[in-house]
């Protein structure tokens, strides 16, 4: 009998090293490494967070390190087979300018880079307005994307849009424009969704991507193409034509500038062509999720409703773009813009 036993557990032991030896070994890997606030000034407590996952089979343990510019921390984490937990590190910067935090497991490193900037307002004081900036390829600026449709609700989910500049259009090639513009491209995740009147029908639509073209030398919208879901290959088409634009360096109570603005979409449902005023307003602090800005406020409207804004724009020099945007004009409802993170140099 004790022969017997014996042998049960001997065999019990061997499959138990079997099922264990047949279990992959601990593997962590994590998730892409994120930095809050994305646009943090001097003196914030910045937020470095990743989830960590064990892609093995085995329980382990493992140091989760963490570098930025010659600091270091470290984080022990201990995880079943399969299982994943979220890890993170405070680190705060006392100067300015550009900062590399990279993550590291003894499988895996990924890094991310982010800028941080003067405490404050910055920007544009009072007087003269900033001199036209200059855009390079690569330049990036991410916007929060809300929707407040013609009930006066703001029932679709917001989006968000990254605009990246591709490129830039020499005058009259390309898309023939008379004057060379920076071309930029754009892309709403998740769709945004937008309604659209057309032959007295509200249409819902959904917008993926949006191709930008911008003046070089005033930074005005010259065209703007946005694919749509419910008209595949039939783009929705924005362009404009300036009889004057905007004198820089901007000024407060300075000249205003003309235009047109001319709209088509759906293979022709909706071909309209407006006139339109724009000006500087003031200046203004600005507060949105990558900071507080200093922006010059420019509007326009239709010149018979001077003090009806279809379109509004927070201008900083910073930034080298708008902070904020208000759309009165291109959908049925307004559509409302805030920065989430910008680099542009």
């Amino acid at each position: 009998m004790k022969k017997f036993f014996g042998v049960i557990l001997v065999l019990l032991l061997a499959v138990s090293l079997v099922a264990a030896c047949g279990k992959a070994p601990a593997e962590f890997t994590f998730s892409t490494v994120t930095v809050s606030p994305s646009a943090p000034v001097v003196n914030d407590t910045v937020t470095i967070g990743t989830t960590v996952t064990n892609a093995g089979g085995q329980s382990g343990s493992c140091d989760v390190n963490l570098t930025i510019d010659g600091y270091t921390d470290s984080q022990s984490v201990t995880l079943a087979g399969g299982a994943s937990t979220p890890v993170s590190f405070s680190y705060t910067a006392t100067t300015e300018g550009s900062y590399t935090a990279t993550v590291s497991t003894p499988n895996a490193t990924k890094s991310t880079s982010f800028t941080v900037s003067a405490a404050g307002p910055v920007g544009p004081g009072p007087g003269a307005g900033p001199e036209l900036p200059v855009w390079a390829v690569g330049y990036n600026w991410v916007y929060t994307c809300t929707y407040e449709n013609p009930e006066g609700t703001s029932k679709y989910d917001p989006s968000e849009l990254s605009l990246t500049v591709a490129g830039e259009v020499a005058a009259g090639a390309g898309e023939g424009f008379p004057e060379a513009s920076y071309h930029l491209s754009g892309a709403f995740v998740p769709q945004a969704m937008r309604d659209s009147i057309a032959a007295g029908m509200t249409l819902v639509l959904h917008v993926s991507t949006a191709d930008v073209w911008n003046v070089k030398d005033s930074l005005q919208l010259v065209k703007m193409s946005s694919s749509i879901k419910e008209l595949p290959g039939l783009p929705a088409g924005v362009t404009w034509a300036y009889t004057t634009s905007p004198s820089w360096p901007l000024t407060v109570g300075g000249d205003t500038w003309a235009f047109t603005k001319h709209t088509v979409a759906g293979g022709g449902m909706i071909d309209e062509t407006v006139n339109r005023q724009g000006k500087v307003l003031e200046i203004v602090d600005v507060t949105v999720p990558a900071g507080t800005f200093s922006c010059y406020h420019i509007v326009e409207y239709d010149p018979a409703s001077p003090d009806t804004y279809t379109y509004e724009h927070w201008y900083n020099a910073t930034v080298k773009s708008d902070v904020k945007q208000i759309d009165r004009e291109t959908w049925a409802g307004a559509e409302t813009r805030v920065l989430k993170s910008y680099s542009a140099g």
